[in-house]
């Protein structure tokens, strides 16, 4: 059970009312709650638009006189206790759906919103969210797994991610992950669009605007960017965080290079207000300074590179101090690590 409070504005008002969820244990009856219900809140970013979280993931909303547009639904448990809040909130449905991109911790749960919501990705979406050949062996590490050597991974014999997420991955549901299901990843509850866009695409419903901007990414071919001219915000999700580190070691990154083109891009955007999908609500310049920790930490991590040091001299030598109040600042380590992979490998 969640305990709500409300800021002072009438329930049903355009303009908003900003509940935050406090969730942590709760006590019932004198007896602790023996699961911790996820962190949720809605805060107001500026003029109609709202940032909505589920732990360290977060959304956006714009509301109009003729309904809202809501980015991506993270999962569908939060996507049904979003549209509970909206629902209570609004005499407008949810009309529009746009995901920022396709990965499961982004843009599962879009379904909830789909009896009354345009779902709109980029055209590379679909192709994204197919499996791949029926065909397609096993990884080497899911391999491994295959204690049966039957070419498949039942339930009992998966480990990891694979046991995480494995009804997420299982695209048929017959209890058996293929090697195209692994390939394919945990996206079973990433509804697929109903419409797609190219380049750009400007959405208006009830006077307000919405502009997709895609960007082209290493992280995922169908990044997309959020404009709200009116709010003068952007949202971006994965690519960039706000006053936050990079997730981990730069999974799946391969040029350093790109991925600073790719926030340039994003710099070049005409915004002052920046609402990541991790992290806090800033301006441009976090942006830019986001950029910059990633430009120090490559010329640090070459220069010890080209002095001969081990990653392990490395991680302790670069203490990046001008940026230790970030977010998940502990994540240094593995910045190093993975800057020192992707150095290493010829970037």
């Amino acid at each position: 059970m969640a305990k709500i409070t409300e800021a002072a504005m009438s329930s049903k008002s355009l303009r908003g009312i900003v509940r935050v969820s406090a969730l942590a244990g709760l006590a019932v009856g004198g007896l602790a709650l023996a699961q911790q219900a996820p962190d949720r809140g809605i805060v107001h970013v500026g003029g109609d638009l709202y940032r909505a979280h589920n732990n360290a993931h977060n959304t956006v909303f714009l509301v109009t006189s003729e309904g809202i547009v809501v980015s991506d639904p993270i999962n569908r448990d939060f996507a049904e206790w979003l549209q509970g809040e909206l629902a209570s909130m609004y005499d407008v449905p949810v009309r529009v759906v746009a995901y920022s991109h396709f990965h499961w911790d982004h843009a599962s749960g879009g379904e909830v919103f789909a009896d009354t919501a345009e779902v709109v990705g980029h055209e590379t979406m679909p192709a994204a969210l197919a499996l791949p050949s029926a065909d397609t062996p096993l990884s080497d590490a899911a391999a491994g797994l295959d204690a049966n050597g039957n070419g498949q991974i039942e339930e009992s014999e998966a480990s990891g991610n694979l046991a995480g997420q494995f009804a997420l991955i299982d695209a048929d549901g017959d209890g058996m992950l293929t090697g195209a299901e692994i390939a394919r990843g945990p996206v079973s509850e990433v509804h697929p669009p109903s419409t797609l866009y190219s380049d750009t695409r400007t959405i208006t419903l009830g006077g307000k605007s919405v502009e997709l901007i895609h960007i082209a990414a290493d992280h995922s071919p169908d990044m997309t960017v959020l404009r709200f001219p009116d709010e003068d915000a952007v949202f971006f999700v994965d690519i960039i965080s706000v006053k936050r580190l990079p997730f981990m070691d730069f999974p799946g990154l391969t040029s350093v290079d790109s991925l600073v083109e790719t926030i340039q891009a994003v710099e070049a955007i005409d915004f002052s207000v920046a609402v990541g999908g991790h992290g806090d609500i800033g301006t441009k310049g976090d942006v830019a300074d986001h950029r910059r920790y990633i430009e120090e930490l490559r010329d640090a991590v070459a220069a010890g590179m080209a002095d001969g040091q081990s990653l392990e001299e490395l991680q302790a030598s670069i203490t990046m101090d001008a940026y230790s109040e970030w977010g998940s600042f502990n994540w240094l380590p593995n910045n190093i690590a993975g800057m020192y992979r992707i150095l290493g490998s010829g970037d």
